[in-house]
């Protein structure tokens, strides 16, 4: 199947000190580079940033998502927020692929793979098993030793039925830090699909760096 995607590129970065989509990677801006694999990917058919800069988004989606970027559509105060304004400006679209703008680094191929899982399901995500042990902690003290073989990171894109997102949203007003949460609400689960480590959100300066490394050496194949 085809659908839409919503790439959220609303948020402060605080962490970061700047406005990290913007920041040069291989001689283009960070967001491109993500535009550029979800123009490439198969499964997509029209792209809508959600933003709280739209003149120089627009201009970057225009050059390098031509043939599928259809505009931006505003950021709000949370994720939720954004979201919500993105899956609005898709329309009617059955299925929608949420993408944090600044995992750069994600490839049609899995943008492709997440979008087939999602068929016939509430939604899918990607996401990576965790290699840390992992621990609860309340108040300084360790409360929990979760077992790390059943914990997984989550990624994006997280790929959702648009009309349930929707139903979940209106349910509460509380935030949630991703999609499938967001779906969860409502009972719904979604399938998932391996990420992969290079699909790291920048965060913090040292991940650009990473994210560069990254781009020098797939511009080198």
């Amino acid at each position: 199947m085809r659908i839409d995607a919503v790439i959220v590129a609303a948020g402060s970065s605080t962490r970061f000190g700047s406005d990290k989509l913007l920041a040069d990677v291989g001689g283009r801006p960070l967001i491109a580079w993500t535009l550029a694999a979800f123009e490439r990917a198969e499964s997509i058919a029209g792209i809508v940033v959600v933003t709280t800069n739209s003149g120089e988004l627009e201009r970057i989606g225009r050059q390098f998502a031509p043939t599928k970027f259809r505009g931006c559509a505003a950021g709000g105060a949370r994720r939720r927020d954004s979201v919500e304004s993105g899956l609005r400006a898709c329309g009617h679209a059955r299925y929608v692929a949420v993408h944090d703008g600044a995992r750069a680094m994600i490839t049609p191929r899995l943008i492709d793979r997440c979008v087939a899982a999602a068929e016939g399901a509430a939604g899918a995500i990607c996401a990576v098993p965790s290699h840390d042990t992992i621990k609860e902690v309340d108040g300084g003290l360790v409360t929990g030793h979760p077992d790390r073989a059943r914990l997984w990171a989550a990624q994006t894109p997280q790929v959702v039925l648009r009309q349930a997102w929707l139903d979940a949203a209106a349910a509460g007003d509380d935030d949630e830090t991703d999609d499938a949460a967001m779906l969860a609400r409502l009972g719904l689960e979604c399938v998932v699909v391996e990420g992969d480590i290079e699909n790291l959100k920048v965060t913090r300066p040292l991940d650009l760096d990473v994210v560069r490394l990254i781009a020098a050496r797939r511009d080198q194949r």
